[in-house]
């Protein structure tokens, strides 16, 4: 029988049923990790983030409605950003389940967020673990 990690007692059957889905629930969701930024990347980053929050906020000043997935994408091309995606969110996507999601390339890190009526958020970051700036679509 295995023993705890560490020593100690072993573990009881339903104990390692419960370690063992705790470990594939984690591996489940590695695909969205990402890694650290190194600072000239992260500085390039802010200043790309900061242009797509500018653009992304005239879409939705004065409380107009969502804006469409074309609009959000030359929005976000215009700052500069490559490998621009834009879409609903998914089953899979963290974040707010309304709207639109984006993300863009800056050459060395992922600006990526989401975007609905009165509100934009924008993060940078590296690609998630799966290869993209965001998951693939569900």
């Amino acid at each position: 029988m295995p023993s705890r990690p560490g020593g100690g007692q072993p573990l009881t059957d339903e104990q390692q049923r419960a370690e063992e889905f705790r470990r594939q629930q984690a591996a489940n969701d590695a695909f969205r990790q990402r890694g650290t930024l190194d600072a000239e990347a992260a500085s390039g980053a802010r200043a790309c983030a900061a242009e797509v929050m500018r653009s992304l906020n005239l879409l939705t000043v004065g409380g107009r409605e969502d804006p469409g997935e074309e609009s959000v994408r030359r929005a976000v091309a215009a700052t500069g950003l490559t490998e621009v995606t834009v879409r609903p969110p998914g089953r899979l996507d963290l974040g707010p389940g309304d709207g639109l999601l984006f993300a863009g390339w800056t050459g060395r890190a992922c600006v990526f967020g989401s975007v609905r009526a009165g509100d934009v958020a924008v993060e940078i970051g590296t690609r998630i673990a799966d290869g993209g700036c965001l998951p693939a679509p569900d």
